[in-house]
């Protein structure tokens, strides 16, 4: 009956082993809940090149934000002209100057504000002639 033994210590090498994985992969980190925030963007509309006022809220204490606007399928990061990186105050608020970027041709896009944490905000502009 050798080989009933073994199959009882392959089966519970089995079972360490599946015990195992599943507690790496409960332990592993998870992306951050997506959680509203509000962007707002002044003036909504401009010329290409013009500057705006980007003010964000309801994100927070201390998230770093990145703010993109997608112009087809170039992607450019706003706010951070002045500052290497845009972080939240302890009311979950920042206030940042930008440009609509210089060849932005006329039409609607969306500004997407995406913090560290978890916190979106989107906003719609329009650029004009």
């Amino acid at each position: 009956m050798p080989d009933a033994k073994y199959s009882y210590l392959r089966l519970g090498i089995v079972l360490v082993c599946c015990l195992i994985m599943v507690s790496v992969f409960a332990c592993a980190p998870k992306a951050p809940k997506e959680r509203a925030a509000t962007l707002i963007i002044e003036p909504a509309k401009g010329k290409a090149g013009a500057m705006i006022k980007i003010k964000g809220s309801n994100f927070l204490h201390g998230e770093a934000v990145e703010v993109i606007l997608t112009v087809g399928d170039i992607h450019h990061s706003l706010g951070t002209e002045k500052v290497d990186e845009i972080i939240a105050d302890k009311n979950g608020a920042f206030e940042v100057s930008s440009g609509i970027p210089v060849k932005t041709p006329p039409g609607a896009y969306k500004v997407v504000a995406t913090g560290n944490k978890g916190s979106v905000g989107i906003f719609n502009i329009e650029a004009i002639k």
